[in-house]
């Protein structure tokens, strides 16, 4: 990743919520803490399928082929290739 900025501060910032979170949730009963990751999963799948979405189109709108971008992402550029048909 290059240099620091204020988003990638954010993005380390929630991270660091995040693990906390997971500590707190360790504590909590069994089926509410079941309940409060189905809660977090569907809220972050559609965060996180939206996002991928834009920048996987800005990527490509800036030339990058799938491989740079599937790279960037941890996934197979078939995954990308999916994602940009």
């Amino acid at each position: 990743m290059s240099h620091s900025n204020d988003w990638t501060t954010a993005v380390d910032e929630q991270a660091r919520h995040l693990n906390d979170l997971c500590d707190q949730l360790a504590q909590a009963p069994v089926a509410d803490r079941l309940h409060a990751l189905g809660t977090l999963n569907e809220a972050f799948a559609d965060l996180y399928a939206c996002a991928q979405r834009e920048a996987i189109h800005a990527a490509r709108e800036e030339g990058w082929p799938l491989r740079r971008i599937a790279g960037a992402l941890k996934c197979s550029h078939e995954q990308v290739r999916i994602l940009t048909s």
